[in-house]
């Protein structure tokens, strides 16, 4: 019998990292390549839309385009269309479609993009693992692989994971150059005999998605209560995951109702 999987996100469900790069980086960034007549305005829309909704952990480029959208920025026509068309919303993947088909509002996309990475790179604050994390990680290192499956960037993964300590834990990275969510865990499903067999654990809607888009169970990690949902994985629900016996409709409800806050 080939061995359970558990696949991971990153930031905000193992690092603490999502809220200080929304805050200090993803939204304010933006007023430098794109025209925002109230940036103040921008950036408290900008943390409901990425922290603080349904819309949690949506993909950057999803963000920006939907961020632009509400806030009425014109042209760009470009960024919406590859946004919504694409198969990777990775910085690769609009370096393509720019070398296809140049555009304004893209060439804007990809500088934000990369200064993004740029600030989060250089950034000396700490980028710490919530609490119970490498406990709950070296527990599911025991019982199958581990798969980080993260929409962020692959270099600031892997240089946060080791800084924690917490790569030795794990199989593989699948990140933003990987594609998206749901098709990494259609990849990942061809290592197991059956769906039953795989649980993706994360903190966002999108998360969850991927999952049943998949048929795979989902396990959340709650915003705001994170040490206590990765010790709960550890001590109860990732043995009972083995054993065929984890509900995950409780936990689901708790998710959104969280969310819906």
């Amino acid at each position: 019998m080939k061995p359970f999987l558990f696949c991971v996100d990153s930031d905000g469900c193992a690092m603490d990292t999502m809220t200080y790069k929304h805050k200090l980086f993803f939204g304010p960034l933006i007023a430098k390549y794109f025209p925002i007549d109230d940036p103040e305005g921008f950036q408290t829309d900008w943390e409901t839309l990425n922290l603080y909704s349904r819309t949690r952990g949506v993909n950057r480029f999803t963000g920006l385009m939907m961020a632009l959208q509400a806030a009425k920025v014109p042209n760009i026509e470009h960024l919406v269309n590859w946004a919504e068309s694409t198969t990777s919303l990775s910085n690769a993947s609009l370096e393509q479609a720019l070398r296809d088909n140049p555009s304004e509002d893209l060439e804007k996309a990809l500088a934000w993009s990369n200064d993004v990475n740029h600030h989060i790179k250089h950034y000396q604050g700490d980028a710490l693992a919530f609490p119970n994390v490498r406990e709950g990680l070296e527990k599911l290192s025991q019982l199958g692989s581990v798969y980080v499956v993260s929409s962020a960037n692959r270099e600031a993964v892997a240089e946060e994971w080791e800084d924690q300590g917490l790569v030795p834990f794990v199989t593989d990275l699948y990140c933003q150059d990987r594609g998206k969510k749901e098709d990494v865990l259609a990849e990942l499903l061809s290592l197991v005999d059956s769906p039953d067999q795989l649980l993706m654990i994360g903190d966002s809607p999108g998360d969850c998605q991927a999952a049943e888009l998949n048929q795979v169970q989902f396990y959340p990690i709650i915003v705001g209560d994170e040490g206590h949902s990765w010790q709960q994985l550890m001590a109860v629900e990732a043995d009972a995951f083995v054993a065929g016996n984890y509900n995950q409709d409780q936990y689901k409800q708790l998710f959104w109702q969280n969310l819906d806050r």
